[in-house]
């Protein structure tokens, strides 16, 4: 059994919790998955199975747009309202929702440097940064650059549970944290922020609309539907360029043999190996070369 699957990830499970429950109900060890959603948000998360394991990595390079919360007079370890919270007074004038709209207008189509939270599973010198936050141990954390592709508030301000909020949709490259594009953004307006919800809507071609939860897997399988798990081209649509391989080509690719780049294929690119319809491999051209970097073999 191999393929990928679009699955829904409810609040309160972390995204190994959804693993777990995959190898469960279709009882299968070798199951991964590409882009990890913290425990309290939710949406899409894709699921790779079998042989689909390989082609992760580069599902979850994909375009990732979220449907974000930002809470204002808030700063939090964790950098939204899960963490330790300590409440902070703020001039009520600097809270201008045309001047936030603007913000996001601004940031929309640019590239920023952005640190990763400590509060996260980036490794340095071999630990995750949530393990020398738990031991209380701050670290240097290089700053990497993110694309901001679209931002923008989806309503205005509003007031609930005694904080004022608002809610924006981010259009973000792999390696952004929204969490962190909340922090940003009310050093930007002047008003300390913290994120409050959060909902993942797409990764690459994958998104919500076709996601399903657990329970809907659970029945699908109950009534011998297995339409969930999806062809492994199907990961990489839209994600990165397809080549055709003739036969030959194919013949020597089973072997392990490098290939003559005769497809126009630009140095350093990497991308899709098909025969007859079917992803059978990932390969670079290296200097004129197509090496294999990733046998499929669907």
């Amino acid at each position: 059994m191999n393929g990928i699957i679009n699955v829904y990830k409810e609040k309160g499970m972390t995204s190994h919790d959804v693993i777990h429950g995959l190898r469960k109900i279709l009882k299968i060890k070798k199951i991964g998955h590409a882009g990890t959603l913290d425990p309290e948000a939710e949406g899409v998360l894709i699921a790779g199975i079998g042989k689909g394991t390989r082609l992760l990595e580069y599902v979850g390079d994909g375009y990732k747009v979220y449907e974000g919360e930002i809470v204002f007079g808030l700063s939090s370890d964790t950098e939204d309202i899960f963490g330790t919270i300590v409440k902070i007074e703020y001039s009520s004038e600097l809270l201008n929702e045309n001047k936030l709209r603007t913000i996001c207008e601004n940031l929309s189509g640019t590239t920023i440097s952005q640190k990763p939270p400590m509060y996260s599973s980036v490794k340095i010198k071999g630990k995750k940064l949530y393990q020398y936050a738990r031991a209380g141990i701050e670290v240097d954390r290089p700053s990497r650059n993110i694309e901001i592709v679209k931002l923008s508030l989806k309503d205005g301000l509003y007031f609930s549970d005694g904080y004022w909020r608002a809610k924006f949709i981010a259009g973000v490259s792999k390696g952004t944290y929204i969490r962190t594009l909340c922090v940003h953004l009310g050093e930007l307006l002047g008003v300390p922020a913290v994120m409050g919800s959060l909902l993942r809507n797409q990764i690459g071609h994958f998104i919500l609309k076709d996601s399903l939860k657990l329970d809907a897997l659970t029945e699908m399988i109950s009534h011998g539907d297995m339409s969930f798990i999806l062809p492994m081209r199907d990961a990489i649509d839209e994600q990165m360029m397809q080549v055709e391989l003739d036969e030959e080509s194919f013949n020597k690719i089973k072997l392990g043999q490098k290939i003559e780049n005769k497809f126009s294929i630009e140095n350093e690119t990497v991308f899709a190996g098909i025969f007859q319809e079917k992803l059978v491999c990932i390969l670079k051209n290296v200097d004129g070369i197509l090496r294999i970097i990733k046998n499929v073999g669907e």
